[in-house]
């Protein structure tokens, strides 16, 4: 309910309080809702804990309309798809995912949506969802869409209440600004997981990427600095992987239209079929990668490589010396010789 920085307390709703020697905020992120006409109608749901899609699972119905493409959105549509519902993917941006994904890569991802049924519309938003006590349909600014269930995924919004009251300092982002021990602006009050505000891995910047993995490494962090043991977060990543319809895909670091500096970027692409890779090197670094299809089993080496921050300007040159990339290099850096199609 409510933290005194200055006594090291908090306060709980049935009137009990704690004292504390150091303080964590993991209060996770509340599911974006657009304040649209509507929206208090039975049969419109959020994503965010299981008991939404237990929700979803029992929800008996005709059409869907899913709004927001990125993993969520995605999965939800497909297992709406697979539930017998006619489903309308809506997506505000020019292309699905395009957080992870950039263009081409996004659209083969869609063309694999579309071939399953799934009808995908971009370049689109939702206006209203209209009916008297259910939904009967939704309008968007191109279209009307008989439906009786609509699904949000357009995000989470970190939840900064607590820490607001406690007078930590709030991000760009929005997110709860902490420094490098994941200490919020009010000391021995720590934050993780989907409200906090962090840096990029890659490149310093302050980010808030709300992933599995980046909570569980920023908990593992925390706790060492409460016990005595000094700790660095060494950065968030952005790595996801999608499995929908038989087809993998996988998304790590930037996407070329996330990179703000564009004087010193290639892009190399791979493609056999619907199998799909690009890699976008930054400066002579690998900043992101996409895959699509048996190129993602490899997205683990590539991610070491950004990981390791490995000069492949320099690697290349190496290569290009020898007629072979041979025994001589790491097994790693041959297969990554072979997506930069050396030798």
């Amino acid at each position: 309910k409510e933290i005194d920085p200055e006594q090291k307390k908090v306060y709980l709703d049935g009137g009990s309080e704690l004292a504390y020697d150091n303080l964590v905020i993991a209060a996770g992120g509340d599911p974006v809702m657009p304040p649209i006409k509507g929206i208090e109608k039975e049969g419109v749901f959020g994503c965010k804990v299981l008991a939404d899609a237990d929700a979803l699972y029992t929800r008996n119905g005709k059409a869907a309309v899913v709004v927001g493409s990125g993993l969520i959105g995605i999965e939800a549509s497909e297992a709406l798809k697979e539930k017998g519902f006619e489903v309308y993917l809506i997506e505000l941006a020019g292309w699905i995912m395009p957080r992870t994904f950039d263009e081409y890569a996004a659209k083969k991802l869609e063309k694999g949506l579309t071939e399953n049924g799934i009808h995908v519309l971009t370049n689109e938003r939702l206006l209203s969802i209209n009916g008297d006590s259910k939904i009967e349909s939704v309008t968007t600014d191109k279209r009307s869409i008989k439906c009786d269930t609509v699904v949000f995924a357009i995000g989470v919004a970190p939840s900064t209440g607590l820490a607001r009251q406690a007078g930590a300092e709030i991000g760009l982002t929005r997110g709860i600004k902490v420094n490098e021990r994941m200490m919020t602006s009010v000391r021995d009050i720590y934050a993780c997981g989907d409200c906090a505000e962090t840096t990029d891995a890659i490149t310093g910047e302050r980010v808030l990427i709300q992933l599995r993995h980046n909570a569980l490494e920023q908990g593992k962090v925390i706790a060492k600095n409460c016990a005595g043991i000094p700790s660095v977060y060494p950065g968030a990543w952005s790595i996801t992987r999608a499995h929908y319809f038989d087809t993998d895909s996988v998304s790590i670091g930037k996407t070329l239209t996330g990179i703000e500096e564009q004087t010193d970027v290639e892009v190399i692409e791979r493609e056999f079929g619907n199998d799909y890779c690009r890699l976008i090197l930054n400066k002579g670094r690998l900043a992101g990668a996409q895959a699509i299809g048996r190129f993602a089993k490899d997205m683990g080496i590539l991610f070491g490589s950004m990981w390791r921050k490995d000069d492949l300007a320099e690697l290349r040159a190496e290569w290009q010396k020898v007629t072979m990339i041979n025994s001589r290099y790491p097994w790693h850096y041959r297969v990554i010789g072979r997506y930069m199609n050396l030798k």
